[in-house]
């Protein structure tokens, strides 16, 4: 095991670790909401009024019952309104408003009893706000990224998270970076209970302050406020070819100072897939029919572990300090390609780790700073071996290696103006250093290799400033500009990235979205490489040196009725856009997979999103998705492509409810053909069945699921396109059976509260 023998420097955050102390409380006015039991209750509404009555701001209760202003009174008038409970009006004096219980409204009018219904989606100053523990109640969730996918035009594709209407969709936590790539941020979030997270927000243009651009989800944690010890242990199991399984346990210990996580989890990995290949490639004029079945294997140990101490100085101060490693020790990956043409075997031996650190800190006076590390590295061995049809052999070892080294700093700072108006600006640094190598040995036949060795540096510094303003009728507007250099290597690139986004009530039934957002995609580090590896012995893999970063222009409109059915128009249109497509060689029988930079990208539609309820027993969702793509490259091998082609897509998802303890899941997706450079993907359809039992009151949990029933959810590709000719089947062993199983312990006594992107990596 590797030592981590980087550190964050923390000299800039001591710097500001004392300005707490001299925030002066009387900028803010804060309180606490309950109820007659004296639980906390979200998402009330407070209205802050001078004395004589005028209107100064307005606030939301969060799902511990805080409500903050960033306003300076010294007495004030306070209404409160929500729902369920009975209006309150009071006076208050300085800074701390105290705690403030409201009475349940009875609603029962001669035997007719109104029953509320929690909204599907809150809007939140230009935000859409999910609870995820509503959401997905008797749900088959079993873990915060199971319920990503369960929010309203959220779909997983093999482990890739989309929005619809979006052309990237981020994941972060808490609202701020971090180094981890998005596979190391998912198995955070596969081993965090959905009771950790306090809400998804949903932005399809993030504000700058994020540090992120374009679509993102925004997964809040809770803080603690109360003397609690609390836990889950969950084992789970799985088919698909492999049996496999892991187990994993939660742990949480807070106060309403602190609070204390630890995370670990243990996951046996078992894979196969088949890969049937029908190229009936042209070489010098010649037509050679190449029939080929690869099966691929992949065996391995994973371990996750995550810690985190949280640090709440008073209700708006505090800091927190997380620890993430992943390790996967001795992961064995084995390929065998058999056919009329050759038949190959390749062995891959591969060591991962990964750690990361991450320290912020968040006042009460509208300052944001932080840092992150991350260390990454993976070791390999590979072996080939090819024996040609025509009696000729090939063969290599080979021995490869990257290690990552990723910092990253910010500060953002808000501040209220005049009339509303609400002023923010910040700055961040990121700093990645990538040693990458691999060399050849023992080398026979008619393989071209070529030993490489990089040191990248890449430095991204961006600034930004933005301003918003949040309207009494609930209507936001925000606007940002974000400047950003980049360099690595010898290119250096200056770039300003607009951000817009408005939301208007007309009224609280009707709500009007609108964002305009801009944002880059940069290229793995091993794509940029001037090197060729070999899948087999027909199919390689090219890197390209000249690869250039992708810009994307995105412009979404929604339109939300009820606060929970959503319309929504979407234009995506990405410049330079990359992805790995396939070429037939003309000059030897060679199938090259390569990253290049098209003329651009375009998508454009609609999507919709009804949810209906039939009684208390089912509880549906209906997704609908359709658009144009458009794709031009003029500089493809030498084929270049300009396509256009309609997709439509749809997901209708059923929650059956038997009683409070049993529910039944079945979600059914169907997708038309669409196109990807010189590939035509077939279309799909996957329908997938579980059921959920809770029992021992909630503490036990059961959850059984089939995903892709019919063994049809991956689909066939195809190529035909000016003399390329190629047919690929991967549809095999899609089919999958899970079992999970979990305990939930602890509990609490009430206390009243005083006022890793692996996506740019290659291994």
């Amino acid at each position: 095991m590797m030592r981590l023998n980087k550190i964050i420097p923390l000299t800039f955050f001591y710097l500001f670790l004392g300005c707490y102390q001299t925030v002066a409380w009387g900028q803010t006015i804060n309180g606490k909401i309950i109820d007659d039991k004296q639980l906390p209750i979200d998402g009330a509404t407070i209205i802050l009024q001078a004395m004589d009555s005028t209107y100064i701001g307005a606030s939301i209760s969060n799902s511990d019952g805080i409500f903050v202003f960033k306003s300076q009174q010294k007495e004030y008038r306070l209404i409160i309104q929500h729902l369920l409970y009975e209006t309150k009006q009071m006076v208050g004096k300085g800074n701390n408003a105290g705690t403030i219980q409201l009475q349940p409204q009875d609603y029962a009018l001669d035997e007719v009893i109104i029953k509320a219904e929690h909204p599907f989606a809150k809007v939140e100053n230009g935000l859409l706000g999910y609870n995820l523990a509503v959401l997905t109640q008797n749900q088959l969730v079993n873990n915060a990224y199971e319920a990503l996918t369960k929010i309203p035009g959220v779909q997983e594709d093999r482990g890739i998270l989309t929005l619809a209407g979006a052309g990237k969709l981020t994941v972060i936590l808490n609202g701020k970076p971090t180094t981890m790539d998005a596979g190391q941020l998912e198995t955070i979030l596969r081993n965090t209970p959905v009771s950790r997270i306090e809400k998804a927000e949903v932005m399809y243009s993030a504000p700058p302050e994020y540090h992120v651009r374009g679509a993102a989800i925004n997964m809040v944690l809770k803080h603690s406020n109360d003397y609690s010890f609390q836990g889950e242990i969950s084992a789970n199991y799985k088919n698909q070819y492999f049996n496999d399984g892991g187990m994993n346990g939660n742990f949480r210990l807070s106060t309403p100072k602190m609070a204390f996580d630890v995370m670990y989890g243990a996951n046996n990995v078992k894979k196969m897939e088949y890969i049937d290949l029908d190229s009936k490639h042209t070489q010098k004029g010649e037509l050679h029919n190449i029939i080929q079945n690869e099966q691929l294997r992949s065996k391995y140990w994973k371990h996750d572990l995550r810690a985190a101490f949280e640090y709440n100085f008073n209700n708006k101060n505090n800091i927190n300090i997380a620890y993430t490693g992943s390790y996967t020790p001795d992961q064995y990956n084995n390929s065998r390609t058999s056919g009329n043409y050759q038949t190959s075997n390749v062995d891959k031996y591969i060591d991962n780790q990964m750690r990361n650190i991450t320290l912020q800190y968040h006042s009460g006076f509208g300052l944001d700073i932080g840092g992150d590390y991350t260390y990454y590295t993976s070791n390999n061995a590979q072996r080939l071996y090819a024996d040609y049809q025509d009696g000729s052999q090939s063969s290599f070892s080979m021995v490869g290696g990257q290690k990552i080294d990723r910092y990253s700093i910010y500060a953002d700072q808000k501040q209220s103006l005049s009339k509303g108006w609400n002023l923010g600006y910040g700055i961040s640094y990121r700093f990645a250093k990538d040693l990458d190598f691999q060399t050849y040995d023992k080398v026979t036949g008619n393989i071209q290799t070529q030993n490489t060795y990089s040191n990248l540096r890449e430095q991204t510094t961006s600034f930004y400033v933005s301003l918003s303003k949040n309207y009494t009728t609930g209507t936001s507007l925000s606007v940002s500009a974000t400047g950003e250099y980049y360099t690595i290597g010898n290119y250096h690139k200056w770039a300003v990235y607009p951000q817009a986004s408005l939301t208007y009530f007309k009224t609280p039934k009707h709500v009007f979205q609108l964002s305009l957002s801009t944002d880059k995609t940069y290229p793995s580090y091993w794509d940029m490489q001037s090197s060729v590896s070999y899948l087999n012995g027909y199919t390689e893999l090219w890197g390209t040196p000249n690869l250039k970063p992708m810009t994307n222009y995105n412009l979404n409109g929604s339109y939300i009725f009820l606060n929970k059915y959503i319309l929504s128009l979407f234009f995506t249109h990405t410049s330079d856009y990359f992805t790995q497509a396939a070429y037939q060689s003309t000059d030897r029988l060679a199938l090259i997979y390569k990253n290049t930079n098209w003329n651009y990208m375009q998508v454009w539609g609609a999507n919709i999103i009804l949810p209906f309820k039939v009684g208390n027993w089912l509880d549906s969702r209906l997704t609908l998705v359709g658009m144009q793509m458009h794709q031009r490259c003029d500089d493809f091998f030498d084929i270049p492509f300009n396509r256009k082609k309609w997709v439509f897509s749809g997901t209708l998802d059923n929650t059956f409810k038997v009683n409070k303890n049993l529910s039944f899941e079945l979600m059914g997706n169907v997708q038309t053909p669409v196109i990807q450079g010189t590939f035509d993907i077939e279309s799909i359809f996957n329908l997938t069945a579980g059921l959920r039992w809770n029992f021992a009151n909630d503490k036990l949990s059961l959850s059984v699921r089939c995903y892709d029933i019919f063994d049809t959810g991956m689909p066939a590709t195809k190529v035909r396109f000016k003399g390329q000719n190629l047919n690929m089947d991967s549809g095999f062993y899609s089919r999958a059976f899970t079992l999970h199983f979990s305990y939930r312990f602890g509990g609490y006594k009430k206390k009243e509260i005083k006022g890793v992107d692996t996506s740019r990596f290659r291994y």
